[in-house]
């Protein structure tokens, strides 16, 4: 017996297939601005924020390879231009570093 293959979303949110391009354009466009190889590890990926206060979605982009480092963004994903990341990540290089 076979089934139909379904896209996978557990969150019970629609599937949002722009939001996997524009990641990839943000992991993109760190490497750039970071000058790291184009196999470098980069993750973009949205959170939900409890923090009282915080908007209800923020979006992190961490560098996986050494020096491991993160920044976060309290913005959904789709609301984040090229030029917000680009100020971040020239004002703000080194992220914060984790283990």
């Amino acid at each position: 017996m076979t089934f139909p293959s379904l896209p996978l979303n557990l969150g019970g949110a629609p599937r949002d297939p722009g939001r996997g391009r524009r990641a990839t354009e943000i992991a993109d466009l760190v490497r750039f601005l970071l000058q790291l190889p184009a196999d470098a590890p980069v993750t973009v990926f949205p959170l939900a924020c409890r923090e009282p206060g915080c908007p209800p979605v923020e979006t992190v982009i961490a560098v996986l390879a050494p020096p491991r480092r993160r920044w976060t963004i309290h913005r959904p994903l789709a609301q984040i231009d090229d030029g917000v990341v680009t100020d971040l990540l020239t004002h703000n290089p080194q992220g914060f570093t984790h283990d």
